[in-house]
């Protein structure tokens, strides 16, 4: 075990603990330990192995994979695509294409990629069931899908023939934070920081920290995840965006934007980046700024997050019917989603309630999503479901579980003090508006002003209660 600066996990991990714990769940929020996020794409990929997709063979694979790009991982994925065509019985190659394959997928946020490199880690553990980098590479596959339960599977089967295999351990952590289990997810990734402190590994405890309420040890663990780089940029550009969204999450808006401009220079083309740069610039209000991001990350990669937070800027800013074009590019994204094989409809779910919207089927995909793994960003989609169809005993009780963790996220206690408002527990709506305003003022383009116009309202109640008194 680390001491000093490595023992943050262990620290948490113990108080942790002693709190009550979610159940598995799936995190909405689109947890990166891919090393990413979870991907989308509205582009249709070839070579799918989904549901309801035709499989590629590894040879036909092959020849799709030449002339695709001049891009540094580009290049590495020829490479090892003509190795392949002149040693086809060496499961490492493969192994090694599957790898380049998914720093594909995190560059480009496309899912088609997520089922070509499935196609050539399957064709190594053909050759070679002992693989490691391909028994690992189907783990962060079935993971990036939110398969979680297969990726649980895959990533025993590593550790059991390499107790030390760190990355394996941090798929387990990924799985384990996903579906709620807190407590295993610091022991998995306390062991991967004990085996590998790197990237990979400082970044998944950030995340997990700051998940747990520990902003300061967070901020500090991504700062490390920072300094300790990583071959390929992106994949640092990726850390400098979450700590710039660590940042914006508790207000610190001026800090928040220093980080992106100092990355964008850098990585000026970074999808994570252009999104981070978007939030922090509409919680500025500077709303033209905010687009210009916004559009320019969608044009890279149209990601949920991205699309629907230009409609709602659009909408914010009286063009309602470009936000419209937006919101249905949402439901493009979602169908796409499916066909290539990623699971999950909280996302959706949470778009619906939030813009009230098919509000029935947003509230059965959210029970089902927080029964398979109720995280506390699914409960709080349930919650938040909940409370727009007017069941506001059962949001209030949903919510518990959303805020069990102390995650440092306004638009969680936000949820909270209009449930309780409804069921006019005013003392209670009172302190989570404030909580979530104090936290972050401008969390949202649209309910940040319905958590002050709200907080304002109750305000007044109690005077004149107090009037009458």
């Amino acid at each position: 075990m680390f001491s000093g600066e490595h023992s943050a996990l262990s620290t948490q991990r113990s108080r942790t603990m002693k709190r009550p714990l979610v159940k598995p769940g799936l995190l909405v929020l689109g947890l990166a330990f891919c090393l990413a996020a979870g991907v989308w794409t509205v582009r249709r990929q070839h070579g799918r192995v989904g549901a309801g997709a035709t499989p590629i063979s590894p040879s036909a694979l092959l020849a799709m994979l030449h002339g695709t790009g001049d891009s540094s991982t580009d290049q590495m994925i020829a490479r090892w695509a003509e190795r392949a065509q002149q040693d086809p019985q060496n499961s490492e190659t493969w192994a090694n294409l599957g790898e380049a394959l998914m720093q594909k997928a995190r560059e480009t946020m496309d899912a088609g990629y997520y089922s070509r490199a499935e196609v050539v880690f399957r064709k190594a553990l053909a050759l070679n069931p002992s693989n490691l980098s391909a028994l690992t590479g189907m783990a962060s596959v079935t993971g990036c899908r939110h398969e979680f339960e297969q990726s649980i599977e895959w990533a025993n089967k590593a550790i059991a023939l390499d107790p030390k295999n760190h990355a394996a351990y941090g798929l387990l952590g990924d799985a384990a934070v996903e579906m709620g289990d807190y407590k295993a997810a610091f022991q998995h990734l306390q062991r991967m920081l004990d085996i590998r402190p790197d990237l990979s590994s400082y970044s998944r405890g950030a995340h997990l920290l700051f998940l747990t309420g520990d902003v300061r040890k967070a901020t500090w663990l991504m700062q490390k995840a920072i300094a300790a780089g990583a071959p390929h940029a992106e994949n640092t550009a990726w850390c400098r965006a979450q700590l710039a969204l660590m940042l914006w999450n508790v207000g610190a808006l001026l800090a928040a934007e220093q980080v992106l401009e100092k990355a964008l220079k850098q990585t000026p083309n970074d999808y994570h980046l252009l999104v981070a740069m978007g939030k922090v610039k509409a919680s500025r209000k500077e709303y033209p700024a905010a687009i210009d991001s916004y559009k320019k990350a969608i044009a890279i990669a149209p990601q949920h997050e991205a699309v629907v937070a230009l409609g709602d800027l659009y909408a914010q800013t009286g063009r309602k019917d470009e936000a419209e074009r937006q919101f249905a590019l949402v439901e493009q994204i979602h169908g796409l989603n499916k066909t290539n094989g990623v699971r999950g409809d909280a996302q959706m779910a949470r778009f619906y309630a939030d813009h009230d919207r098919y509000l029935p089927q947003a509230l059965k995909m959210a029970e089902e999503e927080y029964k398979a793994r109720p995280n506390v960003f699914a409960a709080d989609t349930l919650a938040w479901c909940y409370y727009k169809c007017g069941r506001y005993e059962d949001a209030r009780k949903t919510i518990l579980q959303a805020l069990s963790q102390g995650t440092p996220d306004a638009s969680l206690l936000f949820h909270a003090g209009m449930i309780h408002a409804k069921l006019c527990n005013r003392v209670a709506a009172q302190k989570y508006l404030y909580r979530a305003l104090s936290l972050n003022p401008n969390f949202h383009s649209v309910y940040a002003a319905v958590a002050a116009d709200t907080l304002k309202r109750l305000g007044s109640t109690q005077e004149k209660e107090a009037n009458r008194g």
